[in-house]
């Protein structure tokens, strides 16, 4: 007998074999037992989810003479004869080949005849999606009204595709996309059956190639019976599906991480000149981001990942070099250089510069981006800090020492966070007034100096803007630090300049800081608006009122 790949030679059966389907599995169980079976049934879902197993288990166990907990048994005279191969109480019809409106005409006039072995007469029509619309139209009154001894099980991939009327005559069941632990469960069954060794991170990849497709799965795994005659290992499944080397992904992602923009470049050349695909690259280099990020939030990312010991450790040993922001504004940059190569021209030129945009934060305008770097500044502070405090503590001089020798860096890391040159922060008076009374409990802390006489709102506004960014309120510190404000009366006007900077101030959490802030400096009302919503001048108006100002209201008069 001729070889059979290992997604036919192993399929299932019965419903116990079709695994993760349990919630279509249990109700199609039901109806056999009993005795409840539809007329029409659709299974839509993703490609090598078990559409088609379940359709000829289904099919089999309904004409089944003593079904064995809703499976056929395989034993009886009637699962015999569907096993032939030329029995014709169980069709399967393509609907990509046979999709016009004469093929649906000859099973209309077939539908007719009564099974021959079982009770049931069972057409199977796989991908019927590719029908006409006039085949669909031809099949509508049939699949609404057959015979009784007729069943229609309709599998499709893209049941969007499919027209209301076939959707509002059949019982739909959605296949899931299959879980990778069981999958890999599933290749390490068939692996002991016939015999072939591995490794447990080797099937665990075969799995998650798959990507929740079980044919998929297997088709890999059959590949890799075929590559080696021993132990199957883990680099051995990442040769057959052609990724790149795990350890120059890792050391890619190291110097990214680090902004080491020149070995960045270097061993993006050497992973070129290895004949990689840049679109395969690319995808290796997000999901191993993506690990990276599991280790750094995860505890249990050992058991999560499932892989080789010493990639987790390389993994774990890399994730302390950046924080969380910075590590997921690379995964993004990468995900949309993904999306970005398959319309390009020059790939290699779009993941060069995703690789230089990851490894340069100072040039990404990206508000994870400026988060990241906010982090990154306010760690090297407390280093500071800790280092002075300790040094302090010793009675040495190694604070002043420590100080100035980190005070450079530092000083050229803020740079990209510093406001326009702006007047000192004001105070507010030390007497028992409500003013003071509000200073208590605002986020702005107030010094014993007596407030000034006149307060602008530009210096006001000023000052808010440096008490959000060393409050450590990024977000919306990077919303303000591009607006103004205007100081009438007892309101604060604070115009927004764009519609991001309008949405972030105008939330309830932004609008309670920034009161707490202005209460500081007296009881002033606030409002925000857009600077396309400044009122239009009306030269009429303010000549009328300039001239009732000087005359009086009763003298000068307006008429309509």
């Amino acid at each position: 007998m001729a070889y059979l790949a290992l997604y036919r030679r192993f399929r299932p059966s019965g419903f116990d074999g079709l695994i993760g389907q349990e919630h279509i599995v249990r109700t199609l169980v039901n109806q056999i037992n009993s005795k409840r079976i539809g007329h029409a049934y659709l299974f839509c879902g993703a490609r090598g989810t078990g559409k088609t197993s379940a359709a000829k288990i289904f099919a089999r166990a309904i004409n089944c003479l003593s079904p064995v907990n809703g499976s056929p048994c395989g034993k009886c005279e009637v699962c015999r004869a569907l096993g032939d191969g030329a029995n014709l109480d169980v069709l399967e019809m393509d609907a990509a080949s046979n999709n016009k409106v004469e093929n649906i005409r000859d099973l209309r006039e077939k539908v007719q005849y009564p099974p021959v072995s079982g009770k049931y007469k069972v057409y199977i029509i796989d991908e019927v999606h590719m029908l006409t619309t006039e085949a669909f139209n031809a099949l509508l009154k049939t699949l609404e009204e057959p015979p009784e001894h007729a069943v229609f099980i309709l599998a499709t991939t893209e049941v969007h595709k499919l027209p209301p009327t076939i959707l509002s005559r059949c019982m739909r069941f959605d296949f899931r996309l299959i879980p990778t632990k069981e999958i890999a469960a599933l290749v390490a069954k068939i692996y002991d059956e016939i015999g072939k060794e591995y490794e447990k991170e080797a099937v665990t990849a075969i799995a998650a190639a798959g990507a929740g497709s079980i044919r998929d799965a297997l088709s890999v795994a059959d590949t890799c019976v075929s590559y080696r005659e021993g132990k199957l290992t883990y680099n051995d499944v990442l040769e057959v599906l052609g990724a790149t080397d795990t350890g120059k992904i890792t050391e890619l992602i190291g110097h990214i991480l680090r902004s080491e923009t020149g070995k960045t470049l270097e061993v993006t050349e050497e992973l070129y000149e290895s004949g990689k695909s840049v679109g395969v690259l690319c995808k290796d280099v997000a999901s191993r981001i993506r690990e990276l990020i599991v280790v750094k939030t995860c505890e249990g990312a050992r058991d999560i990942l499932d892989i080789p010991e010493d990639l987790y450790s390389e993994l774990k040993a890399l994730a302390d070099v950046a924080d969380e922001n910075r590590i997921l504004r690379c995964a993004e940059i990468f995900a949309e250089a993904d999306g970005d190569l398959r319309y390009s021209s020059t790939p290699r030129i779009v993941f060069e510069t995703a690789a230089i945009k990851a490894a340069t934060p100072k040039a990404d305008y990206d508000i994870d981006a400026l988060a990241a770097r906010v982090s990154e500044l306010e760690r090297e502070v407390e280093r500071l800090r800790t280092v002075g405090r300790a040094a302090e503590n010793d009675g040495s001089g190694e604070k002043e020492t420590a100080a100035e020798e980190k005070r450079t860096p530092v000083k050229e890391d803020a740079k990209a966070y510093e406001e326009p040159p702006a007047p000192p922060e004001f105070t507010v008076p030390e007497s028992g007034d409500k003013t003071s009374e509000k200073t208590e409990t605002s986020a702005v802390r107030a010094t014993e100096e007596p407030k000034p006489a006149g307060i602008s709102g530009a210096r006001l506004w000023g000052t808010v803007v440096r008490k959000l960014r060393s409050d450590g309120n990024v977000l919306l510190w990077v919303a303000c630090r591009e607006m103004r404000a205007e100081l009438s009366g007892g309101k604060l006007t604070i115009i927004a300049t764009d519609d991001s900077g309008y949405g972030e101030i105008t939330k309830e959490e932004s609008l309670r800081t920034i009161s707490e802030m202005v209460a500081a400096f007296g009881d002033f009302s606030i409002e925000v608006r857009k600077e396309r919503e400044e009122p239009e001048r009306d030269p009429f108006k303010e000549g009328t009122d300039r001239l009732k100002k000087a005359f009086g209201e009763d003298i000068v008069r307006t008429e309509k």
